[in-house]
């Protein structure tokens, strides 16, 4: 493809590639607050236990919690492949075999939070309605007793298959969110600031260190994604959107004016994009040694 017809491509699929990104960002956000707002804090009962007790009281708040956060991977498809062709082109060392994680990862994340979901919710019912009789602490639900009880009856339920899909799904997303921006700042499709955040979403997805700042921080890269996208980047978007090659992403100081871009300090660029040689300066005029004249004391 030429790069004539890259540009009228991204130009024709830049919008809905915008489009998706604000709406993965919105529905990551819709699920996980929707999820938080389904759990309490009950006196006397372990929070692994609560949990669980909390899914069984409203389990179509939790399917549906799950359900955004689905979708919301699902939208992830289109963003992740509109960078990779936008980034492959520029860069044509750029691994093939990249479309199909680009597709398969959020669809494997997105169905294993759907199974997820559902699969915990059977888990809470038996929980709360004591019918399982798993490890040496079942049925119980308040205190120590209970906490055990909810962990030994979450490990015997759960499938290795389930288990072997979601991690699969998470860390191919989480591989996108690092791969893909980094490699885009090399096209000069990004800023370093948004290669390093993508990384720091994607490595949260993973380690879940707090909640609910993994879904900020994606959320957040995904606005910025989406106004990248539709031109709309603060000082303008680099010039690898333009001409469609990788041409490095301008410093601050290339935007303010203090340094040319693509060129050293001094240097003036001519009409052809060449560098010319730099003006000759002007001469200083010297100005006349002045001597001071003594006089002799007679």
């Amino acid at each position: 493809m030429s790069d004539q017809d890259q540009l009228q491509w991204e130009a024709r699929f830049g919008r809905p590639a915008a489009v998706a990104a604000f709406a993965a960002g919105i529905l990551v956000l819709a699920g996980t607050f929707l999820s938080l707002s389904n759990f309490e804090d009950r006196p006397h009962i372990s929070r692994l236990a609560d949990s669980l007790v909390s899914v069984d009281e409203n389990p179509g708040t939790w399917i549906a919690s799950s359900a955004l956060q689905a979708l919301s991977s699902l939208c992830l498809i289109a963003v992740f492949y509109y960078l990779f062709r936008a980034t492959a082109h520029r860069l044509p060392q750029f691994p093939s075999w990249f479309r199909y994680v680009v597709v398969i990862a959020p669809v494997l994340y997105a169905i294993s939070q759907v199974l997820g979901s559902i699969d915990r919710a059977d888990v809470a019912q038996m929980f709360v309605d004591k019918t399982s009789h798993v490890g040496d602490f079942c049925p119980a639900i308040r205190g120590r007793a209970g906490d055990e009880c909810a962990d030994d009856l979450l490990k015997e339920q759960l499938s290795p298959v389930l288990i072997g899909l979601s991690l699969a799904g998470l860390v191919g997303t989480a591989f996108l969110f690092v791969m893909l921006p980094l490699r885009a700042r090399r096209a000069g499709l990004m800023s370093q600031f948004m290669g390093i955040l993508g990384v720091i979403a994607g490595a949260l997805m993973v380690l879940q260190l707090a909640p609910l700042v993994p879904q900020i921080v994606q959320a957040f890269w995904l606005g910025a994604v989406g106004a990248l996208f539709l031109g709309s980047w603060p000082g303008g978007r680099g010039s690898a959107w333009e001409t469609a090659e990788a041409d490095p992403w301008p410093t601050a100081a290339q935007r303010r004016g203090l340094v040319p871009a693509g060129g050293a300090d001094g240097a003036v660029t001519s009409g052809n994009g060449a560098a010319a040689e730099p003006a000759e300066r002007e001469p200083v005029p010297q100005r006349p040694s002045s001597r001071k004249r003594r006089r002799k004391r007679r």
